[in-house]
């Protein structure tokens, strides 16, 4: 647990780690049916927000890109003290516990292709593995432990039917850990342009090669004391990676026939990570990002030529916008860690004569192999979304920290710009959950207008607000609806004055940059923040005020589609796996939900009054997809 603090005087501003269930325990088994076999791989790289269900059981770890830092490839799994829902652990305490935990599902080590598996096999398990990176540096308390564990047979005695009878039991076997540490201690005693480090395992007891085998990770944390109760929330992160178990490896040659993508994915926007469209149709050369780096690595024994590509498509158009780089050399990662491939992109702009309020783009990016190995090596792609909806986002949706101020009266703001004049009529922002909900505490939203850079005049005062959770979503957006329209030219800003002397522990996103955009008030004037990150305060813009729940650059999921909409009695969904939907929530225009549904494919919206609301479906993990649903009778 990390908490930072810039002193001012008496007053400071500071970040805490973001945000209970009980830990799963070493007597979970998996399904009969998820059975795994070797080779066992996973690099995370899948879409939504938890592990592979055939390869890991059901819990509460994240996967993701933005807690780690320059993973092995592209996302990895993140252990911390926070359970599927946001929600800090029941038995958190300010000395260490027990938070989460990453287990696999049964794994065949007896046999494979009928053959039987023994020590001569040389089995290894490989991962890679980082504490903190874009989140909360875990203390020499704060350990990331692995264990295996194994069945075996015993006899008992069973006093129903008075008689011996033989039980399955479960055996676990600590095999590593590491202690809690700085990231930049961590990185100090890394290989060059390496951010995570690899562990080698072998496998060479007998008592292991069985029919259940089992992997388990998981992480120690420590809550703060009831000295800052606000800041008893998500910390202690640790990043797993590139999972690895099969036979026939060795330490002196271990190699992954992979050329894959690291860090997390541009947007192609120079400012914001979404911005409504009209306000980049006004002036998009200026908003436009066209030189951008792409970082890879090369897992596989040999250097490869490969070749950088990505394409851009108008969900709503038959726009695209192709680009092709040069064939360019990359070393193995071993050798040279992770590469910078610069691109620059000098024609490519977004369409700005759409005649649309919204629009998205898909972009793919991928990288090829192109030398006399490409069938052999694995390329890779990313498949993103970019939006232009109807608010301003400086962060991804992804809160690694939480922000905060003390003491009370104080202020903190995040500022924006529009092209033209319009109007604000919300403001979404993220809270993080904490111990016991410490900091659902009353707190004021405060617009105001520009005075030479920084914020001036108070334009609109949204009084006696409260953070609002969502317990059936993780990292959610709280949606506050102004009682007027807030019109704004130019530089305007949104932000919070805090009533209590505690942190409003709102979502602070470090893997995304924008403090000079950042400003807090702790009683001596406006000055920038002093951490480097984005607020995680989204204006939203026009005179109706319906939220879209919406995580800027993630990967891109199934496409929701409403029709016909406008609708009058009946509405039809498509664009997604039914099989992996759960719900339908429908809002009104001030965010409160009106209508909840078992996930169908057609729905009857008759007795909805005219207007517009948003239709969200939360798939069964825990992701969502929102769209916007007008009702005309």
């Amino acid at each position: 647990m990390t908490v930072l603090f810039v002193l001012d005087g008496k007053s400071q501003e500071y970040l805490i780690g973001f945000n209970g269930g009980i830990p799963e325990e070493e007597q979970v088994v998996s399904r009969d049916e998820a059975v795994a076999t070797l080779p066992f791989f996973d690099d995370f790289t899948q879409a939504g927000y938890f592990p592979d269900d055939s390869k890991w059981q059901k819990g509460n770890v994240f996967v993701n890109s933005g807690f780690p830092k320059m993973p092995v490839n592209y996302r990895a799994a993140t252990l911390d003290l926070i359970d599927r829902h946001g929600k800090v652990y029941r038995n958190g305490s300010s000395n260490p516990f027990r938070a989460d935990t990453l287990l696999s599902v049964r794994i065949r080590l007896d046999s494979l292709n009928n053959q039987k598996l023994t020590p001569a096999d040389s089995l290894y398990l490989s991962f890679y593995y980082q504490p903190g990176g874009f989140g909360d540096d875990p203390e020499r308390d704060d350990s990331l432990v692995l264990k295996f564990g194994y069945g075996y047979n015993e006899t008992v005695y069973d006093t129903t039917i008075q008689d011996s009878v033989t039980v399955r039991k479960h055996a676990w076997r600590q095999m590593w850990a590491a202690e809690g540490q700085t990231y930049e201690s961590f990185i100090a005693e890394c290989d060059e342009n390496q951010y995570f480090k690899k562990v080698m395992i072998p496998i060479t007891d007998t008592c292991l090669f069985q029919e259940d085998f089992y992997i388990m990770f998981f992480n120690y944390g420590t809550l703060p004391t009831t000295m800052y109760p606000n800041d008893r929330s998500n910390m202690d992160q640790w990043n797993v990676d590139f999972v690895y178990l099969d036979k026939d490896r060795s330490i002196e040659a271990d190699t992954y026939p992979l050329v894959s993508f690291t860090n997390t994915s541009p947007t192609f926007l120079k400012r914001y990570r979404s911005m409504p469209y009209k306000h980049y149709a006004n002036n998009p050369i200026n908003e436009i990002e066209n030189c951008f780096n792409m970082y890879l690595t090369n897992m596989d024994v040999n250097t490869h030529e490969v070749r950088y590509s990505c394409e851009v498509e108008d969900n709503n158009s038959d726009w695209s916008y192709s680009y092709t780089s040069d064939p360019f050399y990359i070393n193995q990662y071993p050798n040279v860690g992770v590469m910078k491939d610069s691109v620059v992109m000098g024609n490519f702009i977004y369409p700005y004569n759409l005649n649309v309020d919204t629009t998205s783009f898909t972009i793919r990016h991928y990288v090829d192999v192109v030398d006399e190995h490409s069938g052999e090596v694995a390329g890779d792609s990313i498949v993103v979304k970019q939006g232009f909806y109807n608010y301003f986002a400086y962060d991804d949706g992804t809160p690694e920290m939480g922000y905060g101020l003390v003491p009370n009266d104080t202020y903190f703001a995040a500022q924006f710009k529009v092209t033209q004049l319009d109007t604000v009529c919300g403001v979404q922002m993220l809270f993080n959950r904490t111990f016991n909900d410490a900091n659902f505490n009353f707190f004021d939203i405060v617009v105001w207008k520009d005075n030479n850079g920084k914020p001036g005049q108070v334009a609109y005062t949204l009084q006696n607000q409260r953070p609002i959770w969502d317990d059936s979503l993780l990292y959610a957006f709280s949606n506050y609806t102004f009682n007027e329209v807030v019109k704004v030219n130019s530089t305007f800003y949104v932000g919070i004055r805090q009533q209590y002397p505690k942190s409003m522990n709102i979502g602070f996103d470090t893997s995304v940059d924008n403090h000079q955009y950042c400003f807090y008030d702790a009683g001596e004037g406006w000055k920038n923040t002093s951490f480097a990150g984005s607020l995680m305060i989204r204006p939203v813009m026009g005179s109706d005020a319906y939220f879209l729940d919406v995580d800027e650059n993630q990967e891109a999921k199934n496409e929701l589609v409403l029709y016909p909409n406008p609708a009058n009695d009946m509405v039809r969904i498509d664009g997604i796996d039914a099989n992996s939907a759960n719900e339908i929530v429908i809002f009104d225009i001030a965010g409160r939900a009106v209508k909840h549904y078992q996930y169908c494919n057609e729905l009857n919206v008759s007795d909805l009054q005219n207007g517009a609301y948003m239709l969200r479906v939360v798939m069964n993990d825990g992701s969502s997809m929102t769209s916007k649903l007008l009702i005309a009778k």
